[in-house]
């Protein structure tokens, strides 16, 4: 009987950090950490946080999630 091969597993840490100022547009930066490797990049736009996920787990798209339709606020 043939052992069924493990699969391969990718963990990432994603920490935002959001920048809100009077009269400006709400930005925000972060860091994202590979948990099997410890590596680490920062990043200022979403891309860059998915180009680094690419490394490790090949998806043909990594995209936001889209938002709730009912704010967590309000769950």
């Amino acid at each position: 009987m043939e052992a069924s091969p493990s699969p391969l597993i990718s963990s990432f840490i994603i920490r935002f950090v959001m920048n809100e100022q009077p009269s400006k547009v709400m930005a925000y930066h972060g860091t994202i950490r590979h948990i099997q490797t410890a590596e680490e990049i920062n990043f200022h736009e979403w891309c860059e946080a998915t180009e680094f996920m690419h490394r490790f787990v090949k998806l043909d798209e990594l995209q936001p999630p889209s938002p709730p339709e009912i704010p967590i606020s309000n769950l």
